[in-house]
């Protein structure tokens, strides 16, 4: 089968992992994804430990081939090419693979790429249909525009730090890098539509997404100022503010996390704890109730998982069809058979080895069926396909490509 995007080309100019998570999904739907790395050193995700190669996997890199578990994952299906954008030759060849491709995405600081004379307008002067995507952290406009930014400067201003965690803990991130994902998520989508677009007008445009406005489309789906007008501590832990019961609970043998969303879950809850008879008790009877009770609701359920282990509680609940999970650590998630037999989870390779032993990466999320969507190539050493590139896609000759490289062009 086809791939979603056959046919579609993508200029990757993404560093770190926001831009690179974006364009990861893009080549991962069939998208040919060209990362223009520079040529001393390319995308500094290359050296974020760990690293992984011929001799296993380190902290530090133990062979010149060793490449970092963040950049073998997030560049599979990608092609490497080097160039110095800086140079007057870098920035015409630059030109020259925008006219023959179909997306151009970037994560630089605002105003970056038009500084060097490639932004949106100068590179939609040579190909009216191109789509140029700018993920920065807070837009190309305003007054935040111009500062940079990480993933927990992101989570800092979007007032997720102060809704994570309990009362008594400081500031607290989110474990993982949501504000870099979730602006990565955004671009492709609107990447996409703007493909879709592009089939009805024939013109390309400019894409634009910021990750505090990403990360706080995600926050406001909840209502975080009604509760906080309400005197409801946002710092719930587990909980959620609207549900009850909704929290982790300790067993025997760990956690369990068991969600109500409505009354018949707590009648079913109350079923199987063998006390039907909390289904009807005026304290807990209507979700309001317990909303307003969920201290002594988790008394009830904490007194009830303590006597057994995680199997057993989760087998009478799932018996009464009630959500609910045992909490599992990473290491126990990465040896689920069936997320393996889904292609949820899969081996981690070295361009050169191969398979990487005892480690993981993550599979392509969305499944087609009559289309192929699949992270089935490696990602590549630093300028691997410079050749394929520069002298099949631009027809530089061989001579041309050995002057480019002694003036540091690529």
């Amino acid at each position: 089968m086809t791939k979603p995007l056959d046919g579609i080309r993508v200029l990757d100019v993404t560093t770190f992992l926001s831009g690179p998570y974006a364009t990861q999904l893009l080549a991962g739907l069939g998208a040919e994804v060209i990362k223009v790395e520079q040529p001393a050193g390319g995308d500094p995700a290359r050296i974020s430990p760990p690293f992984g190669g011929p001799a296993g996997a380190g902290v530090a890199p133990i062979t010149e081939q060793d490449l970092s578990f963040g950049f073998l994952k997030r560049c599979r299906n990608k092609k490497s090419i080097t160039l110095n954008l800086k140079s007057a030759k870098g920035k015409e060849i630059f030109l020259s693979l925008a006219k023959k491709s179909d997306v151009v995405m970037e994560n630089f600081r605002p105003g970056t790429m038009d500084r060097l004379g490639l932004g949106y307008s100068e590179l939609s002067k040579v190909n009216p249909k191109i789509i140029y995507c700018s993920l920065s952290g807070f837009g190309l406009t305003g007054a935040y525009a111009h500062l940079p930014a990480f993933d927990i400067v992101i989570q800092a201003m979007s007032g997720l730090m102060t809704t994570n965690g309990t009362e008594d803990m400081p500031p607290l991130k989110v474990g993982l890098t949501l504000a870099d994902l979730a602006g990565g998520l955004y671009s492709v989508i609107g990447i996409l539509a703007a493909i879709q677009q592009r089939h009805v007008t024939g013109r390309g445009q400019l894409v634009e997404c910021s990750m505090l406005e990403a990360l706080l489309s995600l926050q406001l789906d909840e209502a975080p100022d009604f509760w906080a007008a309400q005197g409801k501590p946002l710092r719930s832990g587990n909980r959620l503010l609207r549900l009850t019961p909704f929290n982790a609970y300790p067993s025997r043998d760990g956690w369990v996390v068991i969600a109500s969303g409505n009354d018949t879950h707590w009648a079913r809850i109350a079923q199987a704890m063998g006390q039907p008879e909390l289904a009807a008790d005026a304290r807990f009877q209507r979700q309001s109730a317990r909303t307003a009770n969920a201290n002594e609701v988790d008394e009830l359920i904490t007194r009830w998982t303590k006597t057994m282990n995680n199997e057993e509680i989760v087998s009478l609940l799932e018996k009464c069809e009630v959500p609910c999970a045992p909490v599992r650590d990473i290491l126990k998630v990465l040896q689920d058979e069936e997320l393996k037999a889904r292609g949820a989870i899969v081996d981690l390779e070295h361009p050169a080895t191969g398979v990487i032993d005892g480690y993981k990466s993550w599979g392509m999320p969305i499944k087609f069926s009559d289309a192929k969507a699949a992270f089935d190539q490696p990602a590549p050493f630093l300028g691997q396909h410079n050749h394929e590139v520069y002298a099949d896609l631009l027809g530089l000759s061989e001579s041309e490509l050995r002057e480019l490289v002694l003036q540091g062009v690529v």
